[in-house]
């Protein structure tokens, strides 16, 4: 048995710099290095490793690449390939996938690792899409990895957000694995590291892969960037770090009463649709999870494209049982049209499954606009493995959509670490994406009645991992990011676990949600379903009070449709008061108390933490 892992060479992203004039990155002198996901992939290849078996790492990149690459050798793995020629710049994720493809068909790859996500671009996408090119079973999110003695077959634990999911698979098969699956490795010895320096990454072009230009750089890309803007929330910091400590936690919660007292803007009512409808402004948008159960996120997705998107009209699809009349009712008047059911004969649809069956309900539906599913662990299984199977364009996390005079999708995404935003379109019909929980926010329209739903042929389930058990993480102490109009959001400045019972008491008065960064979630502190972020969850609440977070861009955009930012931290330097609405420069433990009742005075006032 053989593995290959796919690795990719990432910029700092904290570094790159805007140029507002030119509307450009400025990449000049930012260093290069592997992305920490697929490090963890090389070594967990490494672990699995039997006698006689071989490690094969497989990247695609500039000749540079290869500096970072050889440091895999250092992890221990026995042969590393740079797909490397200047045809392949500015290729997107659907091409990136095709060309490691096939690059695997030439090598061993019984599994193929990769890291769940990057963090130039965290779409998350390349896994699930070159699983579907190889024609096989895909897993994502994956924290535990183990091997069977004699067999070749893998347990695997994966995270669902809210949980997790034990399966069984066997290869071949693509796995991707979370940042958890190793929490801490030792670093290379100086013998690894000296093995490392005299070994040969080899390199190969498209020539040597069976490709040509066309199919692959800009050209071959089904996705395309019309811009990249820095659009950082318009905030003006009021920060309190003179006087005694009462009188600037006064002085922070009259800044933030003050902020609070105008009311929220409301949401435009949905544009009337014209009569007959046009087929090809139709987006299918798969409202189910792998249980069958409508997820709530997706209402959001559903509202915001009748507001956002006039020319385009949804229709939620769900793969599974027939869902509930409360369920229909719940997805109708949250804004679609039309409902579709594509029965299965599993209790629990996989990835795969739901892939087929979306490809099925497409080619019923050939002038159909566009597919959205939801930027979370299944959703982006489903829909990088539906993009690979029909060669179209994936925008991947989405947080907003705009239309072009032709009424074509304009997906709005975090770019290079959150700090700025590409607008994306694709080539192809239909486009696809997925939006990230949390970032549109349902609306609801009462009057409207139940949906019909068109039932469909039953869909034969393909070849899955086989889940053999699941288990809730989420624990009820720290509320719901969803639906909280106050939150609090933990940081690394907390301390450690042992101090969020500390905070039980500004959650209790507040009537606050606890989320918390990804270092934190990391490190265990709190559950995943608590991750705030850049690749956590999108908050839109009245209020968030930031307790130990320092401030980096990944941090705050989860945060960006919240009213009011108030931070609290000891550092007056800390560029999380750069960021803020409102700060109070102290100790954490030494301003919450007073901080709590100073706000719960306020939520009580102005009905905050129940509006």
């Amino acid at each position: 048995m053989d593995f290959a892992v796919l690795v990719k060479v990432v910029p700092a992203v904290e570094q790159i710099r805007f140029d507002p004039d030119r509307k450009t990155m400025i990449r000049t002198g930012v260093p290069w290095f592997l992305n920490p996901y697929d490090s963890r992939a090389v070594r967990v290849a490494v672990q699995l490793r039997r006698t006689g078996e071989r490690v094969t790492v497989l990247s695609m990149g500039p000749p540079a690449a290869a500096t970072q690459l050889r440091e895999t050798f250092a992890f221990g793995a026995d042969r590393v390939l740079l797909l490397t020629d200047p045809a392949l710049a500015g290729s997107d994720t659907w091409v990136t996938a095709r060309v490691l493809t096939q690059a695997l068909r030439s090598v061993g790859h019984h599994l193929v690792l990769v890291g769940e996500r990057s963090i130039d671009s965290d779409t998350g996408q390349v896994g699930p899409e070159v699983a579907a090119l190889l024609g096989v079973p895909v897993l994502t999110a994956v924290r535990r990895l183990s091997r069977t003695p004699d067999r070749d077959e893998f347990e695997a634990v994966a995270e669902t957000g809210t949980g997790w999911n034990r399966f069984r698979i066997t290869s071949p098969a693509v796995v991707t694995v979370s940042e958890r699956i190793l929490r801490k490795s030792p670093p290379p010895t100086a013998a690894e590291r000296a093995r490392a320096q005299e070994m040969t990454v080899e390199t190969a072009g498209i020539r040597e892969l069976g490709l040509s230009t066309e199919q692959v750089g800009l050209e071959g890309s089904p996705t395309f960037v019309r811009k990249v803007v820095n659009e950082e929330p318009e905030r003006h910091p009021r920060v309190f770090a003179e006087g005694g400590l009462e009188s600037r936690i006064d002085g922070a919660a009259a800044a933030a009463e003050e902020l609070l007292r105008s009311p929220p803007p409301r949401p435009a009512p949905w544009p009337p649709l014209s009569f007959p409808l046009p087929e090809d402004r139709e987006v299918l948008v798969l409202v189910s999870g792998p249980t069958g159960v409508t997820d709530p996120a997706s209402l959001g997705v559903l509202s915001e494209l009748r507001r956002l998107a006039p020319h385009l009209w949804p229709s939620a699809v769900w793969v599974g049982p027939i869902p509930p009349d409360t369920e229909r009712l719940e997805v109708a008047q949250s804004g679609a049209i039309r409902g579709y059911l594509l029965p299965t004969d599993r209790p629990f649809v996989g990835s795969r499954t739901a892939a087929h069956a979306l490809d099925q309900l497409i080619q019923s539906r050939p002038a159909v606009g566009g597919v959205v599913l939801l930027a979370h662990a299944y959703g982006r299984e489903v829909g990088g493995q539906l993009a690979a199977r029909r060669g179209l364009g994936l925008t991947g996390d989405a947080v907003g959509v705009t239309v072009d005079p032709s009424g074509n999708a304009i997906w709005r995404k975090p770019a290079f670490g959150g700090g700025f935003v590409a607008s994306i379109s694709s080539r192809t019909r239909p486009s696809l994406a997925t939006v990230r929980p949390g970032a549109l926010t349902p609306t609801v329209d009462r009057s409207l009645a139940s949906l019909p739903i068109q039932e469909l042929p039953k869909v034969p389930s393909d070849e899955e991992p086989e889940l053999v058990e699941s288990g809730q993480e989420a624990d009820a102490r720290w509320g719901d990011l969803g639906s909280a109009r106050v939150v609090l959001i933990a940081g690394m400045g907390l301390g450690g676990p042992e101090n969020l019972s500390a905070l039980q008491p500004a959650l209790s008065a507040w009537k606050a949600a606890l989320g918390g960064t990804r270092r934190v979630i990391d490190a265990g502190w709190l559950p995943g379903s608590q991750q705030v972020g850049l690749t956590g969850r999108s908050v839109a609440a009245d209020l968030a009070v930031l307790v130990g977070v320092s401030g980096a861009g990944n941090h705050l955009v989860g945060l960006r449709r919240t009213r009011v930012l108030l931070a609290v931290n000891p550092d007056p330097a800390a560029p999380v008061f750069r960021q803020a609405d409102v700060g109070i420069v102290g100790p954490w433990a030494e301003v919450l108390p007073p901080l709590t009742d100073r706000l719960a005075s306020l939520a009580r006032a102005r009905s905050v933490g129940g509006s």
